[in-house]
């Protein structure tokens, strides 16, 4: 069972779940909680942040990816002090500005179901201000391989927090490092592990491969009857995954 934990960044409480002490740091999608890390906190450990506005953080003014960066890398240093940093979808993006922003942090970096770019459909951004409802049955559609319990624990946390959701996924449109790793000015130094769910139609295999092409120390992993959601979808699978990138990393 992961334990709660606070952390005091710039007078703001954020909330993170801590499984067995280890280097390795978990970032969670748009609309989503530390929660989404639930199966790798109990079977691989870790830390898991609440982003500033979700979950149980307390609020703050957030206005680029690059501030979410800023508060998970206050959040390592009090924590772990140096990590692997894991990030999904938004999380994703997060974790790239950590490891290009705060080099210092970051021993190796897993992206999971992300891109170097994250354009989100116009009628998605527009229904969430409108009928975010029908906005969140679509995201879920795309986000999911199958309708289980993940599906409908998922479709009830977008709709508590729907307009926290659409904040992120309008950072996420704004999102763009893709001339950056083409050009080279992006460089990734540590290790990477990349991981996609292979019927993701959110973040397709294509934006994987992507990184593969362009990260010189990366490995590529595509799973398996798995969408957008894969560290809930498939945990076994995915932690299996974890676990043997971790091995040469961190004890």
């Amino acid at each position: 069972m992961a334990e709660r934990i606070r952390i005091d960044v710039n007078g703001k409480a954020i909330s993170v779940l801590k499984g067995k002490e280890r280097n390795l740091f978990y970032i969670h999608s748009s609309g989503s909680d530390a929660e989404q890390w639930k199966y790798q906190l109990e079977a691989v450990g870790g830390y898991a942040i609440d982003l500033p506005n979700h979950g149980e953080s307390y609020e703050a003014e957030i206005k680029s990816i690059d501030d979410y960066a800023f508060y998970v890398s206050e959040t390592v240093k009090k924590t772990c002090g140096k990590a692997v940093i894991t990030g999904h979808s938004l999380g994703g993006a997060v974790a790239q500005k950590v490891c290009v922003n705060y080099p210092e942090l970051c021993i190796g970096l897993v992206l999971v179901g992300t891109g170097a770019r994250l354009r989100v459909l116009p009628e998605i951004l527009d229904e969430l201000e409108s009928r975010p409802d029908n906005a969140i049955e679509k995201i879920l559609e795309m986000g999911f391989f199958r309708k289980g319990d993940e599906y409908w624990r998922m479709r009830e946390k977008y709709l508590k927090n729907s307009e926290v959701l659409h904040l992120d996924l309008m950072l996420c449109d704004k999102f763009d490092m893709l001339e950056d790793y083409r050009s080279g000015k992006v460089r990734i130094e540590v290790p990477v592990l990349i991981v996609v769910g292979a019927e993701d139609r959110l973040t397709p295999v294509k934006y994987a491969e992507f990184f593969k092409n362009h990260i010189e120390n990366s490995k590529l992993v595509v799973i398996d009857s798995a969408s957008h959601m894969v560290m809930v979808e498939k945990p076994d699978e995915f932690n299996s995954v974890l676990k043997a990138f971790l091995t040469d990393i961190i004890p």
